[in-house]
């Protein structure tokens, strides 16, 4: 294996356990200051229209939080239980009753104010495009200072790309062991710190004009396609190594505008996430579905599904096959034989 595509596989897990043992860190895009960026654009693209999430989500931050049928009860009805727990306010307005504040999660069940924690789903989204790339692009995942030359030295006054700052790749070039790119003039970033959208041929069975989703595990990218026409790129957090997404090619069979998602039932693990917005179901019970929860886009960071940002969540469960029928539910109408359901390329490289 590259020695790149294991530093990125060591980078994921140490951000996964991270994420398991503290499970405080809400990251957001950094913002490091203002950064001489590629001027020299391959894609015309522009921002999807932003997601109409339609709650208000808080991370649940005790363990074993107890759920009263009023504010200031002394008896509750039931306990959250312990895990990897997010809830959705059915009011984010909070309930003041004497000196403590209460929200209410759902009807007839209210908790403690000081055992949540409100979150912000994140801002970034990807590109739809409209003129075909003709050179890879992205992303950074870190924010970093470029280099004057392939692994050299950072000028003086070399200022830090950000977080989420796009970039196209203008030359690539190997150093030892790590590739370093281009991407401005005398700005040279190292592999490790970008996630790219490289453009790729349909896969075999995939027909000239069907719709297909390129997902890169190891860039930890999303391209959607319409025949050999890219249309849409973003960022995702596919599965953790212990929890890795299924490669193949898979096509779409359901379609869930909002529900709620658990497992781990039992173990260290679980985790149970209340209303999870846009999931799309393309192999067993692994889907392309928004994450409110997190923010670290560009890297694994889940138990096999695909996250997206919410706003390209949103875009995907639109676009894709079978059309949204207006109920929460979509179906194939035979899975067994589904040949309108939007083709899933799963893949590392």
């Amino acid at each position: 294996m590259d020695i790149v595509k294991v530093v990125r596989s060591m980078a994921a897990v140490v951000i996964g356990l991270i994420a398991t043992l503290v499970m405080t860190n809400q990251i957001a895009a950094a913002h490091s200051g203002a950064a001489s960026v590629v001027t020299t654009h391959t894609v015309n693209h522009s921002a999807p229209a932003k997601s109409d999430v339609p709650l208000t989500y808080a991370w649940v931050v005790t363990a074993n939080v107890q759920v009263y049928a009023n504010p200031g009860d002394a008896t509750p009805v039931r306990s959250l239980g312990a895990g990897f727990l997010y809830v959705s306010l059915a009011d984010a307005k909070p309930i003041v009753v004497g000196d403590q504040t209460w929200y209410l999660i759902n009807a007839g069940e209210y908790v403690n104010a000081k055992d949540i924690a409100i979150v912000r789903p994140t801002k970034f989204q990807g590109v739809t495009i409209t003129v075909a790339p003709d050179k890879p692009f992205g992303w950074m995942v870190y924010a970093a200072k470029p280099t004057l030359t392939a692994g050299g030295a950072m000028a003086a006054d070399a200022k830090a790309l950000a977080r989420y700052t796009p970039i196209t790749v203008l030359e690539e070039q190997k150093v030892g062991d790590v590739i370093w790119y281009r991407v401005g003039d005398k700005q040279w970033v190292d592999q490790k710190k970008v996630a790219l959208i490289f453009p790729h041929a349909r896969p075999d069975g995939v027909g000239p004009t069907d719709k297909w989703i390129d997902v890169n595990t190891f860039e930890q990218t999303l391209a959607a396609y319409e025949g050999d026409r890219m249309v849409f790129a973003t960022l995702v957090s596919s599965g953790l190594p212990q929890w890795a997404t299924d490669p193949g090619l898979f096509r779409v069979y359901a379609k869930v505008k909002i529900a709620k998602m658990s497992g781990r039932e039992g173990l260290a693990d679980y985790y149970f996430l209340e209303d999870v917005p846009y999931a799309t179901y393309f192999n067993k019970d692994m889907a392309l579905h928004a994450a409110y929860w997190h923010d670290k886009f560009g890297f694994k960071h889940s138990h096999g599904c695909v996250n997206l940002p919410p706003a390209d969540a949103q875009w995907i469960y639109n676009w894709t096959t079978p059309a949204p029928d207006g109920s929460n539910w979509t179906v194939v109408p035979d899975r067994k034989n589904n040949d309108i359901g939007t083709w899933v390329w799963v893949h590392e490289g």
